[in-house]
């Protein structure tokens, strides 16, 4: 709230209000013009002054003109009251005996229920350096007596608008939040259902019924996959919108780009891909445009049933990419709410999903500082634009990341490895001890039935907290630790410095915003939750290969220079030897590998 504070003498007092004495004064015409309405709840003011005639006066103006008002003497006093009674606005002096303006305002603002009421300063001094210091506190505002009556008004409704306006965005911010926290919760309850029935009848019965097991964990697998898929892209979403999004611009080349990502579509047949340009080159996140590709080609195959169009074009300022289909589109109606989380037209019948693809894409493309725009006719066609500018407006300059300008336009997905060593393989010859560190009792639990079944941990011991880890570690020996990143007591990093250096030590979290952190701090590996038992035992052989005191390619058995592996282009299968190769080029799950005759081939 804003506060002002305002010194007044008693010379000054016949000056505040013009021909106004006490209580009894009466408002000039051009104040009562701009009072505020009558309002069923009054806004409340606190005025804070050493001088009681001046708050007598203030009061029955404001009080005149519909505000409810209430007056303390002192810096300590205006303290209790404000904390005592809901406040929308003080008035505050900043020369009072005991406590000053400022250092009430500091008070105030060191309580959170306080925080945010605007605090407006009065004074019977103007200096320059007294003006700046309230200003550089915070105050929302700054009178000087004597003022007008209708100054103050005008100053003390400004004030009450620009909160009011506050308080609405915020309410409109926590009811969109609360839509969100809705639509998330309405569409995992039905995958969450068929998880939790098949559970029940696994549980009820062990002999072999109408449904072999088997079939029902490979249902209750895919429903909880399609929910991890859910989580995952909300918690983008959510990451986006407070750009926390981890972007890492490189040059892409997007003729290539989106070749490749066609030639591994699933439903290529139905996919026609148009460059109609040579080379078309700019600086980008190739996982974020990915992402995009992927959701637009992903909606137009799901909506239509017939061919699918993709076309690139180069413009003056970049790139342009656009996604046709001939399928259901989009009723005029419900257009404006396209990019909505959660919002699916009401002619998408019984075609899966849950409305956040386009929410996705929206904010991917922003990330870029670039465009998307669509047209539909209802049962004829639906386009998407993407326009992306050839540098992102927060990247001036390539940062490194994805290098894809290079990639062969022949090449595809290999085929297979001729050397292909068994990741359940167990390098190490002596059981390991094992600590788990987590939060949730039902993670530990998992990760220790999980351990247990690879046959090579002897003990496993668990903790909730950095501080019960910390004490395990002074009266247990462990080969392992698994450590949660996000704790009640603080970070697991925090458990680094009490552990022995040889301990290998795993960390796991539900985001990757700390796996460079974990890699500084030597962590044997970084375990995106939910985690897998394939990811889990892999996991394990590194920690294996660290103890062990080899080298980690030495230990997994990897492939020596003179070895060779098959990959196959579109025109032929062929095998490359290790030390042919010439770099290796990444980004998401695919890999272009070069090798010395300047040819390439993608890999997922």
């Amino acid at each position: 709230m804003p506060l002002y504070a305002v010194k007044l003498s008693p010379t000054l007092m016949n000056h505040i209000l013009p021909k106004t004495t006490g209580a009894n004064c009466a408002i000039p015409a051009s104040a009562a013009q701009s009072a505020m309405p009558l309002d069923a709840n009054r806004p409340r003011v606190l005025i804070i002054d050493d001088d009681l005639e001046f708050c007598k006066t203030v009061t029955s103006f404001l009080t005149r003109n519909h505000f409810q008002v209430s007056a303390a003497h002192d810096g300590f006093q205006g303290l209790e009251s404000a904390t005592r009674q809901p406040t929308d606005l003080i008035l505050c002096d900043l020369d009072m005996p005991g406590m000053d303006g400022f250092e009430v305002f500091e008070a105030l603002r060191k309580d959170s229920r306080l925080a945010d009421v605007p605090i407006l300063f009065l004074t019977g001094r103007a200096e320059p350096s007294q003006v700046r210091q309230g200003m550089n506190l915070g105050a929302d505002d700054y009178l000087t007596k004597p003022f007008e009556a209708g100054d103050l008004l005008k100053a003390v409704q400004v004030r009450m608008d620009r909160s009011r306006t506050g308080r609405v965005r915020v309410a409109q911010q926590i009811e969109r939040a609360m839509q969100l926290f809705m639509g998330i919760a309405h569409d995992l309850r039905d995958p969450l259902s068929v998880a939790l029935a098949y559970s029940d009848l696994l549980k009820q019965s062990t002999a072999q019924g109408p449904v072999d097991p088997q079939a029902m964990l490979d249902r209750m697998q895919k429903a909880m996959l399609q929910m991890q898929a859910m989580l995952s892209e909300t918690i983008f979403l959510a990451r986006s919108r407070m750009q926390r999004v981890h972007f890492e611009a490189g040059t892409v080349d997007l003729g290539h780009l989106l070749s490749h990502l066609v030639a591994e579509h699933p439903d290529k047949a139905r996919l026609r891909f148009t460059d109609a340009t040579e080379s078309c080159t700019l600086d980008a996140d190739a996982i974020r445009l990915r992402q995009v590709i992927d959701h637009l080609l992903n909606n137009a195959l799901k909506y239509s049933d017939g061919p699918v169009s993709l076309r690139l074009q180069k413009t003056t300022h970049g790139a342009s990419i656009e996604v046709r289909d001939t399928g259901i589109g989009i009723l005029k109606a419900e257009q404006p709410r396209l990019f909505e989380p959660f919002f699916r037209g009401s002619n998408v019948q019984d075609r899966s999903g849950h409305g956040l693809g386009l929410c996705i894409v929206k904010s991917c493309v922003e990330l870029h500082g670039g465009t998307v725009r669509f047209s539909s006719e209802p049962n004829q066609q639906t386009s998407f634009v993407v326009d992306l500018p050839s540098h992102p407006p927060l990247f001036a300059e390539p940062r490194g990341g994805a290098a894809v300008s290079q990639a062969p336009t022949n090449s595809s997905r290999p085929s297979g490895t001729e050397r292909d060593p068994s990741p359940g393989q167990m390098i190490a010859t002596t059981k390991l001890n094992v600590c788990i560190l987590d939060d949730d009792p039902l993670v530990r639990t998992m990760l220790a039935d999980m351990l247990q079944t690879t046959g090579d941990v002897q003990s496993t011991l668990e903790a909730g907290t950095v501080a019960e880890a910390r004490s395990l570690a002074r009266h247990h020996r462990f080969d392992v630790v698994f450590v949660d990143v996000n704790l009640p007591d603080g970070s697991g990093f925090e458990l680094l410095k009490h552990l022995p250096e040889r301990t290998a030590v795993i960390f796991m979290s539900n985001a990757d915003e700390h796996a460079v952190q974990a890699f500084d701090c030597e962590a044997v590996d970084y375990l995106l939750k939910p985690i897998s038992a394939d990811r889990l035992r892999k996991a394990l052989e590194r920690a294996c290969s660290r103890l062990s005191g080899r080298e980690a390619s030495e230990a997994a058995g990897l492939a020596r220079l003179d070895d060779s592996f098959v990959v196959k282009t579109m025109a032929e299968k062929r095998l490359v030897k290790i030390r042919e190769i010439r770099n290796i080029s990444a980004y998401g799950e695919y890999s272009w590998v070069y090798w010395e005759e300047g040819q390439g081939a993608m890999l997922r």
